[in-house]
């Protein structure tokens, strides 16, 4: 009976000291020897961002799954290696469940079909916000937009100009050759 408790004392440390020290523990992903994440399933509200860690033995690329913003994409360097990953959900974001899904982009790898998955759920939805500018998505066809103004872009950018003008081209457009230029605002991109 000693002999049994002996032998089942070392078999039990052995499986301790082989789990402690020896086994990899991959925390959220389908496919760890591609792919790790810090979290896969995360809820983050709209317009806000979060940082992720992700760790790939792969370079790699991603696509974005339905969704309603522009202003929803992330932040991230392709490469093999780890790193923090930044999911960007846009103020106007108003799906529920958006996916970013990452495939492997590596010369090493023969399928380019190996992707996993971050999901990510949209609190706080601002319906009001999204309407306004589904409305204001007019303005990307005004007549005066050019290479260094789009008044669709300058309402984007500045909550200011909204409250201000509302969905008028023309004052917004008044308003950037007047004040806007010299106060080095930016209309002929979205910011970030």
């Amino acid at each position: 009976m000693k002999k049994l408790k002996k032998i089942l004392a070392t078999f039990l440390l052995f499986i301790f000291f082989f789990n402690v020290f020896v086994a990899k523990v991959f925390a959220y992903s389908e496919i760890p020897e591609y792919f790790d994440f810090g979290e896969s399933v995360m809820s983050i509200d709209a317009g806000s961002t979060k940082d992720v860690w992700l760790r790939s033995n792969y370079n790699y690329t991603y696509f974005l799954g339905p969704h309603s913003s522009q202003k929803t994409y992330l932040e991230c360097s392709y490469k093999a290696g780890s790193e923090y990953v930044r999911i960007h959900i846009g103020p106007d974001e108003t799906t529920k469940n958006v996916f970013f899904y990452f495939y492997v982009d590596d010369d090493k790898v023969q399928s380019k079909d190996i992707h996993d998955c971050i999901e990510v759920y949209v609190q706080n939805i601002d319906y009001e916000y999204a309407k306004l500018l589904e409305d204001a998505s007019i303005l990307k066809s005004y007549s005066k937009n050019s290479k260094d103004f789009n008044a669709y872009n300058y309402f984007v950018n500045y909550k200011d100009l909204q409250n201000a003008f509302g969905i008028d081209g023309d004052a917004l457009y008044n308003h950037y050759i007047t004040c806007g230029v010299n106060e080095k605002r930016v209309a002929n991109k979205l910011l970030k």
